[in-house]
């Protein structure tokens, strides 16, 4: 009598590409978000030093007015008092802005990682240079931005019925630029003050110190801004599809 064939096991069938994903719990991606949180804080820290250094700044200015208005109006001790003030609020300052670049960067990187799970390839570069392109010489002041952009881009959540939402990009252009132009003043500023040789001169810098710091201020209300909502932006689009189930749990 010939022998039974083997009946095949059960295969299972093949997941339609159009099956349903379970989105991730969204209370649970929001308590997924202490580096949005963290830089909201240490961001409130550069600002309160920005507003340190802007006094310090204006009274410098102030100062040197008076001393080429009049040689003896402003005594030696009330001089070396300006100077140390403006020394120790660029300090505090220079300490604030080094520990929030550095969450910052940390941040960057994380949500330019986010990025290349929601949209592969729409960056051509590596993740890695979330990290590597702010330590570049003149590279830094373009390929931040241009991270920035394409991050930003496809963190895009779709709408509800599944069309294209729009976010422009005016938040985005104006931190950078604020910022850019912040860092700018900011090293003329420094450079020119450390070279001063008259009172002309130290009031120059000290306008031109002042005008940088201010610009640093506003940029880094932007820049909590810009965190808060780029973070905002990959919590909706993770909890719309497959690829941003795992992703969420990294914000």
């Amino acid at each position: 009598m010939p022998a039974t064939p083997a009946t095949p096991p059960p295969v299972a069938p093949a997941p339609s590409p159009t099956a349903p994903y379970a989105a991730p719990d969204a209370r649970d991606v929001r308590l997924r978000a202490p580096l949005a949180t963290a830089l909201t804080v240490l961001f409130a820290l550069v600002i309160a030093s920005d507003v340190c250094i802007l006094y310090a700044d204006w009274n410098l200015h102030s100062l040197m007015e008076r001393v080429l208005a009049d040689s003896t109006a402003v005594s030696d001790a009330e001089l070396d008092r300006g100077t140390r003030l403006t020394g120790l609020a660029a300090t505090l300052q220079g300490n604030a802005v080094i520990v929030t670049g550095i969450v910052f960067i940390v941040w960057f990187h994380r949500v330019r990682t986010n990025a290349e799970a929601f949209a592969p390839g729409a960056d051509k570069l590596k993740t890695g240079w979330a990290i590597g392109a702010w330590f570049i010489p003149f590279a830094n002041l373009w390929l931040p931005y241009r991270i920035a952009v394409t991050t930003w881009g496809s963190s895009t959540p779709s709408a509800a019925d599944g069309g294209h939402r729009r976010f422009p990009l005016t938040l985005v252009n104006l931190w950078w630029g604020l910022f850019v132009l912040s860092k700018l003043l900011g090293w003329y500023g420094g450079r020119a003050y450390s070279s001063a040789e008259s009172a002309e001169a130290v009031r120059d810098a000290a306008l031109t110190m002042l005008a940088g710091d201010a610009f640093d201020l506003v940029a880094a209300v932007l820049a909590v801004l810009f965190v808060r909502r780029l973070t905002a932006m990959q919590h909706a689009r993770a909890a719309q599809g497959p690829a941003a189930a795992a992703v969420g749990q990294r914000l």
